[in-house]
């Protein structure tokens, strides 16, 4: 491993992943804002779900991009991105908008598959098993 692959500063991808890590929580969690605003404080027939789960993934979503800039997970970020991304085309299926598709949707689209694809590269994923194995290798002296 070359002391360039094993620097402090993360990748690029890795850097853009961060960013659009933290910019799909941020969409999630407006869209858990306006469920919560549209359930009225009623959470029967599963609603608590549909307000939990974007709060959850938020959440997981953060705390990727976390582990992906201090170079200790990229697999953290790559998870919650693509689930949120099978969600997303999942709900957009079922909804029918497949053919009425507008720029919010499409955004909700790309920014999670960007992120999952970005944080999985190889490049980053060489990185962070560098950054790993600086960690975990003797400190000299």
């Amino acid at each position: 491993m070359s002391s360039e692959s094993a620097s402090r500063r993360p990748p690029l991808p890795a850097l853009v992943a961060v960013l659009g890590a933290v910019l799909t929580a941020l969409l999630t969690a407006f869209f858990s804002v306006i469920a919560l605003a549209f359930s009225n404080g009623q959470y029967d027939g599963g609603t608590w779900l549909v307000i939990a789960t974007p709060v959850l993934l938020a959440a997981w979503l953060l705390a990727g991009a976390l582990l992906l800039m201090t170079g200790r997970s990229w697999l953290a970020l790559v998870l919650p991105a693509a689930v949120l991304f099978g969600l997303v085309v999942w709900g957009t299926i079922a909804a029918g908008l497949g053919s009425d598709t507008d720029g919010f949707v499409v955004l909700m689209w790309l920014l999670p598959a960007g992120t999952a694809v970005l944080a999985g590269l190889p490049g980053v994923r060489r990185w962070v098993a560098a950054r790993r194995l600086a960690r975990s290798a003797p400190v000299p002296g």
